[in-house]
């Protein structure tokens, strides 16, 4: 059985002895990957005009009694933009309200099943376990 990872728009075909590697990698360079994601954050903050907290309170106003779990500051489709997860207990989804950095306006808003964001989390990884290793 074949697994596959996707990778922008380049399909990789995974097999058992691949899924280890990468997940020994990961392990192993989670420091690298922290100082290569901080600097990367650090650049995308001087591009951004709309502060974190600016995000979060304009992504709770289009979705009413709602907790946040997670803002991330990232490049998508060539836009800057603050991804605001939001939980509405007791669903188990997830609503993504992306906001553009620049403008503060809701550029997508995107509900995440439990299923959807395992493999988005999986997709991000395998991404950025690429990216770091292409550096070197």
């Amino acid at each position: 059985m074949t697994e596959r990872i996707y990778a922008g728009s380049v399909e990789v075909p995974m097999k058992p002895v691949a899924r280890s590697v990468i997940a020994l990698a990961l392990a192993t360079s989670w420091t690298p990957f922290n100082s290569w994601a901080q600097q990367s954050e650090t650049e995308l903050l001087k591009q951004a005009r709309v502060t974190k907290h600016q995000a979060k309170k304009i992504a709770l106003a289009r979705v009413k009694r709602g907790a946040i779990k997670c803002v991330e500051l990232e490049k998508e489709n060539g836009l800057l933009i603050w991804s605001v997860d939001i939980a509405q207990p007791p669903k188990k989804d997830l609503t993504d309200v992306w906001v553009d950095a620049t403008t503060g306006k809701i550029t997508a808003v995107e509900v995440e099943t439990p299923i959807t964001e395992k493999k988005e989390v999986a997709e991000q990884k395998a991404r950025k376990w690429l990216s770091d290793h292409r550096a070197h």
